[in-house]
């Protein structure tokens, strides 16, 4: 028995000190600020001729914010720039435009390389396209200063073109919102910045949770994969890479400061999506779920260890116990794979990792092989399950003794593995009737 936990410690151990370690893909290849602002600053230092102020005055730039889609990549909302001029159509650019038929599209996506590029478009025909999608879209018209209007204009004009258009897409750092702060931010000379970060605001991870709460079980596998890199304290600034967001605190900080007018909101379209049914920004935990998820899986596994002397019960259980084990050593190893070969930088140093790893393909492969819940080989494999309880028990301990070390906010992982292993630990080696 001591041999047999002795193991099961080393390889917990090895597992744990892993799970804290860092990404071995290129960290360079890491999204950071937006590198198009040497450009964007270029057109900043241009004057404009007293004979074109009257053109780049007559322009007008919008903020165009558009709601959630069906896919999931519209879960989130969608950020433009509308752009109207006296002498031609109005154009739309926006930073989140990407096909799934460009080169290696997919090796680039499983591997943390995102790149997506600057798209520009007749704004007339992209409303009306999106008045069929049955998503909301509404606009804000930016109050800028002719130079203003010219630099950004410029600058739009000169990033879309084909060799300035692609960069390296991040979630929640880099996206075709955060992009637009950036523009926005840069005309009002940093000041949208600063007034941004002094407002306290909610973790990467608690804003997501609105949209992705349109399917729980998509909810809990995203924030399974995602580490205490998004559970950190964020501000308004860090929040705006939510649309809805970004709109939000434009209004709010244009309204004080003259950037946006009192009548300066347009509501194009209302929300008639039937299929939309996230909560937006608004936090959703997955608690419920997750509770659920964890009762159910014990459940039935205590219904099956209970009358395991049953030897069509017993069978039901190892088939039972083989399936679960497996796909959660699928979702270990897929965690393991994106921790250390990867640029998803939202996984590294993931603490589920502790307890929810490969070494479950093991035990799925043992739980084929038990012959009663009493037997010797049942006893061995409870030995792994209070294993990985155990390590489990440890981490819950250091995260409430040392919450700011161990932030990841992972306890819908924990309630819904808890109980399953716990059941697997103490019913595997007790006789039954």
């Amino acid at each position: 028995m001591r041999k047999r936990f002795a193991t099961i410690a080393v390889m917990a151990s090895i597992i744990s000190g892993l799970a804290f370690g860092v990404s071995v893909g290129q960290k360079t290849q890491t999204p950071n600020s937006f590198d198009s602002f040497p450009m964007l600053e270029a057109y900043y230092d241009e004057e404009v001729p007293s004979g074109q102020k009257g053109f780049w005055t007559e322009c007008r730039i919008f903020l165009v914010t558009i709601g959630e889609g069906d896919p999931l990549y519209s879960w989130f909302g969608h950020t433009a720039l509308l752009v109207e001029s006296p002498d031609s159509p109005s154009y739309m650019f926006d930073y989140g435009t990407f096909s799934f038929d460009a080169d290696n599209f997919y090796r680039n996506f499983i591997m943390g390389r995102l790149w997506f590029c600057c798209n520009v478009s007749y704004g007339d025909y992209e409303l009306s396209y999106l008045g069929t999608t049955g998503r909301k879209v509404s606009k804000v018209e930016l109050d800028l200063t002719a130079s203003q209007k010219k630099a950004i204009i410029s600058f739009l004009n000169e990033n879309s073109k084909a060799d300035n258009r692609t960069y390296l897409y991040h979630h929640y750092n880099d996206n075709c919102a955060t992009r637009v702060r950036d523009i926005i931010s840069y005309a009002t000379d940093g000041d949208f910045e600063v007034w941004a970060k002094a407002k306290e605001g909610l973790s990467f991870r608690k804003r997501a949770s609105g949209a992705l709460s349109r399917n729980r079980f998509v909810q809990w596998a995203l924030e399974f994969l995602q580490s205490g890199q998004i559970d950190g304290k964020a501000t308004a600034w860090e929040e705006m890479f939510l649309p809805e967001l970004l709109e939000r605190y434009v209004l709010e900080y244009g309204l004080e400061t003259g950037l946006v007018s009192s009548d300066g909101y347009e509501l194009v379209y209302e929300q008639t999506l039937e299929s939309a049914g996230g909560r937006g920004s608004q936090p959703s935990p997955n608690y419920a779920f997750s509770i659920i998820l964890g009762a159910s899986l014990a459940a039935v596994a205590f219904a099956l260890l209970w009358f395991s002397k049953r030897p069509a019960v017993m069978l039901t259980y190892r088939i039972y116990s083989f399936a679960i084990d497996f796909v959660l050593g699928i979702l270990g190893s897929v965690l393991m794979f994106m921790m250390f070969f990867t640029n998803h930088n939202v996984t590294w140093c993931n603490e589920n990792l502790l307890f929810v790893n490969p070494l479950l393909f093991a035990m799925a492969i043992k739980s084929l092989g038990i012959k009663a819940s009493s037997s010797d080989k049942a006893k061995r494999l409870s030995v792994w399950y209070k294993g990985l309880l155990c390590v489990m028990a440890m981490l819950v301990v250091l995260k409430v003794a040392l919450p700011g070390v161990f932030l990841q906010d992972n306890w819908t992982v924990i309630v819904a593995m808890a109980p399953y292993y716990a059941v697997n630990a103490f019913l595997l080696e007790r006789e039954r009737r």
